[in-house]
């Protein structure tokens, strides 16, 4: 008889192939510890998550242990609202006084991404076929997964999809039987912790797969206590985590506009949004970027085998298909229906109260402002069309498996090869826009830097417009600039904040200013021109980038 290889085994090929990857589409350069350049050539999210975990390195420990200092006149902030990926985060700030001045963790984090995408895929494909061949090829699906490829560049914490897929290993494993009664308990007490350390937008995805698991615990397995003690434990601990990290320190806004906007559109498992070589790019409505949900060319091709395979068997069978459906669905109805709710809620949080095919809306329901508040927590919800798009992609390779061994192996295998034919494109692509050296990205002269904020405690953001956020180029280069010299920020790229506090904050330093009580401690910025008094006749002006600064004289 032969024997099944070990379970870590197929793991660590899965995580080999995973990283293998990751260096193929992003190079190597990216993983440097020491370049931040690739930060500031690509402007955007990822340049304000590496700001705030500078400032939160230099913020003196605290407790709750993630506060950030320095970068709102409105108090100390969590790090997990710079998104600076509060586990890598913590730790690193730990190691500060044995790492490099100038350190990133982001690519780091991207390839252990990756390869954790890799091993818990092939380990998620073992509870189907324990061959090693199967699982480390099939993993290469969800480690070349392109949404994932599509976030690592700027909101690179929302590429590990292995969260879903952990949760995933878990529900399938519900009848495991653990030499300690209540470790499944512990497993899905610790996801739910990782996912609050790693991006809060999986802690609900993660929750919707627990109730399925809870469902198959009930109905299956007849144990209600563990359910219910599962749930109340990774409760706890996650609220707990989230209040040790800071989540609920300060006075910022928890919701914000703007769900139902970005959202999952219903072409979006074929939609490469122009980064497949061989399928267009469909229509979408604005915003809908959020809901990027590709299979990719191979994939789709797997799903289109798999759905062949399955009628192909139904029709073999003695009878109509339709009569050996109901007997399956009969046999397996809390599976099956398990399966449908996990499917289906996340599938239509993604796609939201507004129902959009290409750029058609078929559905538009208005939500009572009181419901819109609460989903508006979670607003860009395309994002959950991950855990759909794992289903599908896991539902795919299971029919398939039920060819033959040799049929099976040579259907994952071209499928495979599709998949990484048709990213080749968008490899080129982000292999150019990150694999970059050292060198300096950052318009504002150093010299004129130090002319302007010698001697500052602050820099002033005046005044501060609604759409203040949109204006990244000045804040994250003044900020990069004025971390290095432990330099204070009025205002900064959040996601969340009270505008109302911050506005009300540079109202009164404008109104100093043009008063003639201007702080000579502080460097004052200007978003126009137009902003700067009329009486500059106490004022020294300086040039940073486009944009005007100004000191009042001593």
């Amino acid at each position: 008889m032969k024997k099944d290889k070990p379970p870590i085994l197929t793991f660590l090929i899965g995580a080999i192939l995973g990283a293998i990857v990751f260096i193929w589409i992003f190079g190597i350069n990216i993983i440097d510890p020491t370049n931040t350049c690739w930060i500031f050539k690509n402007i955007g999210d990822v340049t304000q998550h590496h700001l705030g975990w500078v400032y939160f390195r230099n913020t003196p420990w605290t407790f709750p242990i993630g506060l950030t200092d320095g970068i709102s006149s409105d108090g100390m902030v969590s790090c997990m609202y710079t998104d600076s990926l509060p586990l890598f985060a913590i730790i690193f700030k730990l190691l500060s006084p044995v790492i490099p001045e100038n350190f990133q963790y982001f690519g780091l984090w991207g390839v252990v991404c990756f390869a954790l995408n890799g091993g818990m895929g092939a380990s998620l494909l073992r509870r189907i076929n324990p061959s090693i061949y199967f699982t480390s090829v099939g993993s290469l699906f969800y480690s070349a997964f392109f949404p994932s490829i599509n976030r690592v560049g700027q909101h690179n914490t929302l590429a590990a999809i292995w969260l879903i897929i952990a949760a995933l290993i878990l529900a399938l494993d519900h009848k495991k039987q653990y030499k300690h009664r209540f470790t499944s308990v512990a497993l899905w007490s610790a996801l739910c912790v990782l996912a609050t350390l790693v991006h809060i937008y999986f802690l609900p995805m993660i929750y919707i797969v627990m109730v399925g698991y809870m469902i198959l615990t009930v109905f299956i397995d007849k144990n209600r206590l563990r359910a219910v003690i599962t749930f109340g434990s990774s409760t706890i601990c996650s609220v707990l985590s989230l209040w040790i990290i800071g989540a609920f320190y300060g006075s910022g806004n928890y919701v914000d506009g703007g769900f139902g906007m970005y959202s999952a559109n219903l072409n979006t498992f074929f939609n490469s949004m122009g980064h497949s070589k061989y399928l267009r790019m469909l229509n979408t409505a604005r915003d809908q970027g959020e809901g990027y949900g590709y299979l990719g060319l191979g994939m789709l091709v797997c799903c289109f085998l798999g759905i062949i395979i399955a009628l192909s068997r139904l029709e073999r069978r003695e009878g109509r298909a339709l009569k050996n459906i109901r007997e399956y669905r009969k046999t397996h109805r809390v599976q099956i229906n398990t399966f449908l709710l996990v499917f289906i809620v996340s599938f239509m949080w993604a796609v939201s109260t507004t129902v959009v095919i290409n750029q058609n809306v078929l559905i538009d329901i208005k939500l009572p402002r009181l419901i819109l508040g609460a989903f508006s927590i979670f607003r860009a919800s395309g994002r959950f069309i991950w855990l759909p798009c794992m289903i599908v992609m896991t539902t795919a390779l299971w029919l398939v498996n039920k060819l033959d061994r040799h049929s099976a192996a040579a259907a994952v295998t071209i499928c495979v090869w599709l998949n990484i034919m048709d990213l080749r494109n968008y490899q080129s692509e982000l292999n150019k826009q990150y694999n970059v050296p050292n060198d300096n990205y950052i318009s504002i002269s150093r010299e004129e830097w130090d002319k302007a904020s010698k001697g500052a405690d602050e820099i002033i953001f005046l005044p501060l417009p609604q759409d203040y956020k949109t204006y990244m180029s000045l804040y994250f280069e003044t900020a990069a600039l004025a971390s290095e010299d432990k330099i204070k920020l009025s205002s900064f790229y959040l996601a969340r904040s009270d505008y109302d506090v911050l506005a009300e904050y540079a109202d009164e330093q404008y109104r100093l200013l043009t008063s003639g009580k201007g702080r000579s401690d502080a460097l004052y910025v200007f978003f126009t021109e137009e902003n700067i008094p009329k009486d500059t006749s106490n004022m020294t002006f300086y040039d940073l980038g486009e944009f005007k600064a100004a000191r009042v004289k001593k």
